[in-house]
């Protein structure tokens, strides 16, 4: 639960801090730069008798951060600079459906009925939060839609890399990968893009806070989560995430609550749970086969 608290309220921080001079390039390569450094140092602190793992494994978090965690997040976060938190959330949860409907065709693992049923609520979900959306944001859908595909990609790749090394290690190892990401964007400023680094000390408070609560805090809690309730319940808890961004965005951003979001959420929230606890229910299964 705080590692969703503290995923959720990174987009608060993150729209006050383009407000206060900074773009999303801008805060995003310091956001990573500034939690790599930390992590890098917690690392050392926890884990200093396990030595580091060889230069082929370094190499293949620095590109799975530079290639997942860079493209995944700068997407998402140009998006909302035009659109609410809270929608962008939702509809950004239907990265499980793209996970199932990937391993379907490319694994040849079909889902079962049940996953179809959820998949269908999931759907609903998008479809009545997508409604939600003031004409002008393809763009801003575009975006999100193409991060949570991304995000999707990731995780079919992710969960075999970080079982070559310990889990600690591999995740600030990517986020080492995702700063140096963000550090080529910034040089090469490619599609015409341009970055504005913070200028003022609110800015640099903000990413920092972002930095921290809302990267290296959730990830550490993440982490010990895990290890103390498995994968499938942590996923269970952390569908809270959509509700948590809903409510920092009214608190934080003033942004207005309506009927079809709340429909929206719930049903995308519900969806993600039966998902979780349907493959919690399989691994049951399998475990006393």
């Amino acid at each position: 639960m705080m590692s969703s608290l503290g995923f959720s309220i990174g987009p608060s921080l993150a729209k006050h801090a383009y407000d206060s001079g900074s773009n999303p390039l801008g805060v995003m390569t310091v956001r990573f730069t500034i939690a790599s450094l930390i992590m890098l140092i917690l690392r050392q602190i926890i884990l200093r008798k396990e030595p580091l793992p060889t230069l082929k494994i370094i190499l293949e978090m620095f590109a799975i951060g530079a290639l997942g965690i860079t493209t995944v997040s700068f997407a998402y976060f140009l998006a909302i600079e035009s659109i609410d938190t809270g929608l962008a959330i939702v509809l950004w949860y239907c990265n499980p459906l793209i996970v199932v409907l990937m391993s379907w065709i490319f694994l040849k693992k079909r889902p079962t009925r049940s996953i179809a049923i959820s998949l269908v609520f999931t759907m609903v979900g998008i479809f009545v939060t997508v409604g939600q959306f003031k004409s002008g944001s393809n763009r801003a859908i575009a975006l999100i839609m193409f991060s949570a595909f991304m995000f999707s990609v990731y995780l079919l790749t992710v969960s075999r890399a970080l079982k070559k090394v310990h889990l600690l290690t591999g995740v600030t190892f990517i986020n080492i990968g995702a700063a140096l990401g963000y550090w080529l964007i910034c040089l090469v400023l490619p599609f015409g893009l341009t970055v504005k680094y913070p200028s003022n000390t609110l800015s640099w408070l903000l990413i920092t806070a972002f930095s921290v609560f809302g990267t290296v805090v959730p990830f550490l809690f993440s982490y010990a989560g895990m290890k103390r309730v498995g994968p499938s319940m942590l996923a269970v808890i952390t569908t809270l995430e959509p509700v948590l961004a809903i409510t920092m965005g009214i608190i934080f951003l003033n942004e207005s609550l309506t009927i079809q979001k709340v429909i929206g959420a719930a049903l995308v929230i519900g969806a993600l749970v039966l998902l979780s606890i349907l493959d919690r229910h399989d691994e049951v299964q399998i475990a006393h086969q």
